[in-house]
C-alpha cells in the first residue's frame, strides 16, 4: 500500500496566476533549517521536495526568478510568482534532471511528509524532529539515503 496520493497532482501560488502539475512520485522530502531558508520563509524552516524536472510542468502563467548565492558561492535560482511572491520552486545546483518544489505550493498536501532534516546545527531549540527523520547537521553530500528513506515510508 503506497502513501502517495495518484499522480498527476497539481499545485501553485498563492494567487493562482502561477499553476503546475507534478505528473510522478517526488524523490524525496525534506525539512531544511539553515538560518538562510528561515529567512526566506519567515519561519523556522523551509519545506523542500525534490522532483524530477521531466516529472514538473507549469501549466499556467509566468514564474520570476532570484539568484540566490549560497555561502558555498553556488547561485541557485529561485522561482517565484511575480504577483504574490510565493516562492515555487528552486533549481538545485546538483543538475539540471530535478527542481526543488516548495510542498506548501501543492494543492493538496496532506501526503507530504518530510523523512530527513538539514542543517539541524542551525535549527531552532524548540523543533522536535520526529525518531526516525534523518538528521545532517549541514548539507548531505549524498541524497542516496533520503531516496531510500522517502522510497520506505512511502511503501508504508
Amino acid at each position: 500500500m503506497s502513501r502517495l496520493p495518484a499522480f498527476p497532482v497539481t499545485g501553485g501560488c498563492a494567487c493562482g496566476a502561477v499553476r503546475y502539475v507534478l505528473k510522478g512520485s517526488p524523490l524525496g522530502v525534506y525539512s531544511c533549517h539553515c538560518t538562510e531558508c528561515q529567512s526566506l520563509t519567515g519561519s523556522a524552516f523551509s519545506l523542500a521536495m525534490s522532483v524530477l524536472r521531466s516529472d514538473f510542468e507549469i501549466t499556467k502563467g509566468e514564474l520570476a526568478i532570484w539568484l540566490r548565492t549560497a555561502d558555498s558561492g553556488a547561485q541557485i535560482p529561485q522561482r517565484f510568482c511575480p504577483t504574490c511572491g510565493v516562492r515555487v520552486f528552486t533549481e538545485p545546483p546538483g543538475g539540471p534532471q530535478s527542481v526543488t518544489v516548495r510542498p506548501g505550493t501543492l494543492d493538496e498536501t496532506s501526503w507530504v511528509r518530510p523523512v530527513a532534516a538539514f542543517w539541524t546545527k542551525s535549527a531552532q531549540a524548540w523543533t522536535a524532529l520526529p525518531a526516525d527523520t534523518l538528521t545532517y547537521e549541514t548539507q548531505p553530500t549524498d541524497f542516496a539515503p533520503v531516496m531510500k528513506a522517502w522510497r520506505d515510508w512511502t511503501r508504508g
